[in-house]
């Protein structure tokens, strides 16, 4: 996995990277995966993220906890795909 993540994190966008290092700060995640799914222009991310952080909570609670976390990001942002996970 780290051999993926250490290739990925040579061509990410800026904002791409930016969203990867709040997430992996917050949550410390077992994977994530951040992608700029708009053709290069950075509006709209899809995001996948598995993280024990998310254990115990509904699959809402864990969006909205991803969504607390990027709020600033989010408001310039056309849309989000967002996939989360506990395993």
């Amino acid at each position: 996995m780290f051999t993926r993540v250490a290739r990925r994190l040579l061509s990410w966008t800026p904002e791409e990277k930016l969203i990867f290092d709040k997430l992996s700060k917050q949550l410390s995640p077992r994977q994530i995966e951040v992608r700029d799914v708009s053709g290069g222009c950075g509006s709209m991310f899809a995001i996948d993220i598995t993280s024990d952080k998310f254990k115990g909570l509904t699959m809402v609670k864990q969006h909205k906890l991803v969504n607390k976390i990027l709020e600033d990001d989010i408001k310039r942002w056309h849309g989000l795909q967002l996939r989360t996970r506990t395993e």
